[in-house]
């Protein structure tokens, strides 16, 4: 499994963009990856999600998930994400800090 993350915004408006392969983590945090990629129903949003109201220093996220057997990518503005993606945002963005 693949995932390529970006974060874009913020007060400071910086970047970040983070690649994670499965290949390169361990079996725990590849079966962590999976299950927050599943409870998220990532697979089953829509490719853009945006925020009824736009904010200032909003981050706005970039997300593309790539298995064997699907691929998906989604653009969200960081109000508009569901409660059930929250989580693995989260994570995405503790592993980059990770050295």
């Amino acid at each position: 499994m693949q995932v390529h993350f970006e974060r874009i915004g913020g007060f400071a408006g910086l970047r970040i963009s983070h690649d994670v392969d499965s290949a390169n983590l361990s079996p725990e945090e590849t079966s962590e990856l999976s299950k927050l990629i599943d409870t998220a129903h990532f697979f089953e949003l829509p490719g853009v999600l945006r925020a009824i109201q736009p904010g200032a220093d909003r981050f706005q996220y970039k997300l593309r998930v790539k298995t064997e057997s699907q691929e998906h990518s989604v653009e969200l503005d960081e109000a508009a994400a569901p409660e059930g993606l929250r989580p693995l945002l989260n994570w995405l963005m503790a592993s980059k800090r990770k050295p």
